[in-house]
């Protein structure tokens, strides 16, 4: 194997906005931009990356990256708006929000005094919302979507992995990130409680018990399983024999076992001492 196939890639979410289309945040316009962002994130949460396409319609939410209730411009703003699930756009999201929004608040004067608006006619990142988002990302710690940030003082581009063998979201290890950097990514992610046990995804392990019955073959219809991680990981595996993806979904399929073990045992040992400390 010439590439780390235990390792994914989280894409960054790039909208190609046509010019004859017109985008916006509700009505026809919002079903425009709707269809548009769960298209480039192929039906994905552009957070979690949760799968959005259920039966016979979408489970996609338009949400603001900064804020809407901050300025009156950001409401119609087409490249402030991405596509999440419901549970990273009304829950996780508004975690510290008002927190976010105050200490947004003096960053807000030279964003509408810098700002030429086109309104739902705008297809691209001004220089106002550039510097807006800037400002944002490196102070509330969020890597916004679509379109993720790159270091202030880096320039690198904020990308996020997924360890299969962990069964973690990580911090990209292909780029070399400051302390600043990482501290954005990681409060990112535990922002949306991407490695959180009551929030994290199984569909890898599903997808990894369904191929080991079929003996490596595995099933090619997208959005069968609810996380983008196995879309990625097929693409991964995608030139090998059955017999390799056997084994490799075999491989994995042990190291789950062995860190389930080990994490149960672990949590039998705290409860232990617990129960003797309180005695």
């Amino acid at each position: 194997m010439d590439k780390n196939i235990y390792v994914l890639d989280m894409p960054d979410f790039e909208p190609v906005y046509l010019e004859d289309i017109e985008y916006g945040y509700s009505g026809k316009r919002g079903d425009e931009l709707k269809k548009l962002l769960l298209e480039t994130s192929s039906f994905h949460c552009m957070y979690c990356y949760a799968n959005l396409k259920g039966d016979r319609t979408d489970l996609g939410e338009i949400e603001h990256s900064v804020e809407k209730t901050l300025s009156v411009y950001l409401k119609e703003c087409v490249p402030n708006m991405s596509v999440t699930c419901k549970n990273c756009n009304q829950s996780l999201k508004r975690v510290g929000e008002k927190r976010r929004k105050d200490k947004m608040k003096s960053h807000m004067k030279q964003y509408e005094e810098n700002l030429v608006c086109k309104g739902f006619k705008c297809k691209s990142i001004c220089n106002a919302y550039a510097g807006l988002r800037k400002q944002y990302c490196k102070v509330n710690k969020l890597n916004l979507q679509p379109f993720s940030m790159t270091g202030d003082s880096s320039g690198l581009a904020y990308r996020i992995q997924y360890d299969i063998m962990t069964a973690r979201f990580v911090s990209s290890t292909k780029y070399n990130y400051n302390k600043e950097d990482l501290e954005i990514l990681e409060h990112h992610i535990r922002q949306f409680k991407l490695n959180d046990v009551e929030y994290k995804t199984q569909a890898l392990i599903e997808f990894i018990e369904d191929t080991i019955e079929a003996d490596g073959k595995y099933n090619r219809h997208k959005n069968r399983y609810s996380n983008y991680i196995v879309d990625l990981f097929v693409e991964n595996i995608k030139e090998y024999s059955q017999e390799m993806i056997l084994k490799i979904c075999e491989k994995i399929y042990i190291n789950y076992q062995l860190r389930h073990i080990i994490r149960r045992k672990n949590k039998d040992n705290r409860r232990i001492s617990d129960n003797i400390k309180s005695q």
